[in-house]
């Protein structure tokens, strides 16, 4: 039984394509596949969408669909991992830029500046809210943000430890996993409440961590 508000689907679902498209027709029918979920996520939502409505949506049958993708669930799984990916690079982006300039204090002055990158990247992505929305409410999609936070916390936290001199412990994991959190809930405030000035609440976030960090690392 299918109940994704809470989500009570088996964490055992087949998440994984079946095929990765090699020639040109099949990619366009892969890519169409991930961009008419994207369209029907907006419009129905999680808990009604279905291979059915993705196949039609896509001008193929639901055999053809399958060819790719096991099930609805593996859809949006592939398109939470593209999305997450590109919110990724944008992290990876800004946090080299800044690092190559040899002044960590430069990070904590930009923070806005990756929030900002990240909203632009979520934003211009077609459902990017509602699959942001998926990969938090639907059990077996939840690993991929889990995994995606995990990973540029990782990073974070072994920069942290080589500016402070010490090896990667709990405390500093901690602390890279806070401020990775708080940045997707941040960007995902601005991109569902449209009552907030988004500008106004990306600065207020950036200078919330900032506060937060500035206790942390050492002083000039």
């Amino acid at each position: 039984m299918d109940r994704s508000s809470g989500i009570a689907v088996r964490q055992s679902v087949e998440l994984l394509e079946k095929n990765k498209p090699q020639q040109e027709r099949a990619k366009r029918t892969y890519e169409g596949i991930l961009a008419a979920a994207a369209e029907l996520l907006i419009e129905v939502g999680v808990e009604r969408i279905s291979t059915n409505l993705v196949a039609e949506r896509a001008g193929i049958t639901v055999p053809a669909l399958y060819r790719y993708f096991p099930n609805k669930y593996a859809v949006l799984n592939a398109l939470g991992a593209a999305l997450m990916d590109k919110q990724n690079t944008a992290f990876e982006k800004w946090f080299e830029h800044y690092l190559s300039l040899g002044d960590l204090q430069l990070l904590l002055d930009n923070v806005y500046e990756l929030l900002k990158l990240t909203f632009d990247v979520t934003k211009e992505q077609v459902g990017g809210l509602e699959i942001v929305q998926a990969l938090r409410a639907v059990a077996p999609l939840q690993e991929v943000r889990l995994a995606s936070h995990r990973l540029v916390a990782g990073q974070l936290a072994a920069i942290v430890a080589d500016v402070l001199g010490q090896p990667i412990d709990e405390r500093i994991s901690v602390q890279a996993r806070l401020t990775i959190d708080t940045s997707y809930a941040i960007v995902e405030m601005a991109l569902e409440d449209d009552s907030l000035p988004t500008e106004l609440l990306l600065r207020e976030g950036s200078r919330m961590m900032q506060l937060y960090w500035q206790g942390f690392l050492p002083a000039e």
